[in-house]
């Protein structure tokens, strides 16, 4: 199956960390020049912050044994990309992977479709063009993902909530903090701020096993 890929920031340098906070992690991004397209725009009510009911595991889902993830897809978007394991660079952030078309997860976390909240960032952009998480944006409640683990059971999910955070005020312990059950965090970047050549935000979209 050919993978749609998005035209973007040629030509622009992302170098995207995520840094640790009292109350758990953040991520922050910075970039340089233009963008001749921007990326897919999230919904307006991405900034609403609407308080959801708490998710609970889909009917029949089952709570799989550990496994790491080794690709992560998402049809509707064109999204394919594998995964790596990310743990903690020497200034106490969490590494992204060298190759932006890889997505990393977060060891730290649990993995893809264990009981817990599994964690997985990627840069939006990069020196050659569209990233791993460019398309993110896209997504929409309902949309399915699905992510590839090594012990070949593949753990199935369901876009649940869509959020955008400026940096400064990304609630750490709701985004990285345990759940009771399987949940799939992604992380990547968003708004960019062509007066301070940055991103002012970060797009984060929760998931849960599919039903």
């Amino acid at each position: 199956m050919g993978v749609r890929r998005f035209s973007g920031r040629r030509g622009v340098c992302t170098a995207a960390a995520t840094a640790c906070a009292t109350a758990g992690l953040g991520l922050l991004a910075v970039a340089f020049l233009p963008s001749q397209q921007p990326p897919p725009a999230p919904p307006s009510s991405a900034r609403a912050h609407v308080q959801l009911p708490a998710a609970t595991p889909g009917r029949g889902a089952p709570v799989l044994p550990a496994s790491e993830p080794v690709r992560i897809t998402a049809k509707r978007i064109g999204l394919a990309a594998p995964v790596e394991a990310v743990g903690t660079a020497k200034d106490g952030s969490v590494a992204l992977p060298a190759d932006p078309d890889r997505a990393g997860w977060h060891t730290g976390s649990v993995t893809p479709g264990e009981r817990g909240n599994a964690v997985l960032a990627a840069h939006l952009d990069s020196t050659s063009g569209p990233a791993a998480f460019y398309g993110l944006g896209a997504l929409r409640a309902g949309d399915r993902i699905t992510v590839e683990r090594e012990d070949g059971r593949d753990a199935h999910f369901t876009v649940t909530a869509l959020h955008v955070y400026a940096k400064s005020s990304l609630p750490s312990e709701t985004v990285y903090g345990p759940t009771p059950h399987p949940q799939l965090t992604l992380l990547t970047c968003a708004d960019w701020d062509e007066a301070a050549k940055e991103y002012r935000a970060n797009l984060v979209i929760t998931a849960h096993p599919a039903r």
